[in-house]
């Protein structure tokens, strides 16, 4: 049925919003059944892709074109191939894959956005869907959830990494502490980048796990180590000149990032610096766009989590005594649509 016009307007927009899941489903069962790695550089015609996927040929054939309509696969002379975009992000093996990323979004979150209304009803989270805790605390405890969430966490850290690596003066400190560093991309880039810098990850147990593979990966044990605890219950590890908290205040309520950032004030020397970094929402939380879905996730998800904007963290550093405070995004390598950005404050 075509959309229906009312006044000069029609419905194509609401149409497009309410469809919008059928496109991330297709995605989603395209990652499943490795679709994009095992066409890779190739072309492969429909049959071929059912056998390597042993999948039907009818049903492989629709999905093949839903993928060729949202413009992550080709079709020419009855054969499919990858877009440039599928094979740098979609493919195993490449530096930058998204398979994990996506197979969190379709077993972790997919499921709980159907329970979306429940949870804006009861103002709740996680435990409207029978869980015992919220994603943190399960990451805290559970060393398959935790791998799993930081698989999915490292899929699209690395680009901000590098960034922040480059943008971000670190030459001027001697020793980062990473809070809550997840898989230790951070401290490896920006060690990576400034060889007279060492990194300490301060993490969960079984997160430090994690990050210990990637810095064994990046060869970079001599310099960067880790150091299992609860961030806002233990003791900081001694030594560090430079604090950074990047991509989990999002994940906890106000009282906890102001009881973090006062922690790192009160341990940092004179002279020393903090970098807060996340995905910015407006200060009116009406946008952009993925600051804004992402604090419904964490709504789900977290017990007081939000996206969060420049404003409150610049006062969360003012009000802890911080100063010379200022802001930067980063959009150079991170891209635009996560909004991504950092406020710095010195002691």
């Amino acid at each position: 049925m075509p959309p229906r016009k009312v006044g000069g307007l029609n419905s194509d927009k609401i149409i497009e919003i309410a469809t919008a899941f059928h496109l991330s489903k297709i995605l989603f069962v395209g990652v499943e059944f490795d679709v994009f790695s095992l066409i890779g550089k190739g072309k492969l015609t429909p049959a071929e892709v059912a056998g390597k996927c042993y999948l039907p040929v009818r049903s492989a054939t629709r999905l093949l074109n839903g993928l060729t309509a949202i413009n992550l696969l080709k079709y020419k002379n009855g054969k499919y191939f990858n877009t440039p975009v599928s094979l740098a992000y979609l493919v195993k093996g490449k530096p930058d894959y998204l398979g994990g990323l996506m197979r969190a979004y379709d077993k972790i979150l997919y499921d709980r956005w159907g329970e979306l209304g429940e949870a804006i009803k009861k103002d709740s989270y996680g435990r409207v869907f029978g869980e015992k805790g919220d994603t943190i605390g399960n990451i805290s405890i559970d060393p398959e959830i935790a791998k799993a969430a930081m698989a999915a966490q490292h899929a699209y850290s690395v680009k901000p990494a590098e960034e922040l690596a480059s943008s971000f003066n670190f030459s001027k400190y001697k020793h980062l502490l990473d809070l809550g560093g997840g898989s230790g991309i951070i401290s490896v880039m920006a060690a990576k980048k400034h060889p007279k810098l060492k990194a300490t990850i301060f993490d969960f147990p079984p997160v430090c796990k994690v990050a210990e593979g990637t810095i064994a990966n990046y060869k970079m044990n001599s310099r960067v180590k880790t150091h299992p605890g609860n961030i806002l219950k233990d003791p900081f590890p001694q030594g560090a000149d430079l604090i950074l908290i990047s991509g989990i205040l999002d994940g906890y309520n106000e009282e906890n990032c102001r009881k973090m950032v006062n922690k790192a004030y009160d341990y940092l020397p004179k002279g020393g610096a903090i970098i807060l970094k996340e995905s910015i929402v407006k200060d009116d939380r009406t946008g952009p766009l993925f600051p804004v879905l992402f604090s419904i996730a964490l709504m789900i998800e977290t017990e007081g989590g939000d996206s969060r904007s420049r404003g409150e963290m610049t006062k969360w550093l003012k009000d802890a005594g911080f100063k010379n405070i200022s802001f930067k995004t980063m959009t150079k390598l991170s891209g635009k649509f996560r909004n991504l950005g950092y406020v710095t404050g010195v002691k």
